[in-house]
């Protein structure tokens, strides 16, 4: 397994070791001792699964309160992911790094408390799967608009198919973040 560590802290590529033969493939997808060594001591409480149509851009998301780490594994498909810093303490405090995710490599991405994400599906059937650290809260998570001109985000769209609940997300003037004391966890 190999794993690479990026300009923000607390975001983690993360390369499985795939077993090939012409049956197909065998990698481990989560192991507690093995990522506990690359990630910390980080508990996982609960699994979410999001199936996703082609040009469905979802988020940018995060949760202010409890914030939580998020572990995602794409199972089918290719996406464009964007994890943005939104802890107002951290030296990359509104940075953004991004990802193209193909199914066909099995890479994960990891990201500590206080990192929002959102992503565009790139082809149809999308699976995304993440495990989070907490328990979503509907009352902790807000939502940045995706194209909001202060983040300065090269998405690969113009006009992505968006939820009401993602039109209507906030812009980056718009929040407070000194407010939200729990942002302010750094790796």
């Amino acid at each position: 397994m190999r794993y690479f560590k990026y300009v923000i802290k607390g975001v983690i590529k993360i390369q499985p070791t795939i077993y090939k033969d012409k049956r197909g493939y065998f990698f481990e997808s989560f192991n507690s001792k093995k990522y506990k060594k690359i990630i910390g001591n980080v508990s996982f409480v609960q699994d979410d699964h999001s199936f996703s149509k082609k040009n469905v851009l979802r988020g940018i998301h995060f949760q202010i309160k409890k914030p939580q780490s998020q572990l995602y594994y794409l199972v089918s498909g290719k996406i464009f992911l964007v994890i943005v810093d939104f802890r107002p303490l951290s030296k990359t405090f509104l940075k953004y790094v991004s990802f193209i995710l193909d199914s066909k490599n099995h890479t994960q991405v990891y990201t500590a408390p206080g990192i929002g994400s959102g992503f565009y599906a790139l082809e149809k059937n999308i699976h995304l799967i993440y495990k989070i650290s907490k328990h979503y809260e509907k009352n902790n998570e807000i939502g940045v608009l995706w194209n909001d001109k202060k983040l300065k985000i090269k998405w690969p769209c113009k006009n992505p198919l968006l939820s009401e609940k993602d039109k209507n997300n906030l812009k980056i003037k718009e929040i407070n973040f000194n407010k939200y004391k729990d942002l302010n966890f750094i790796v």
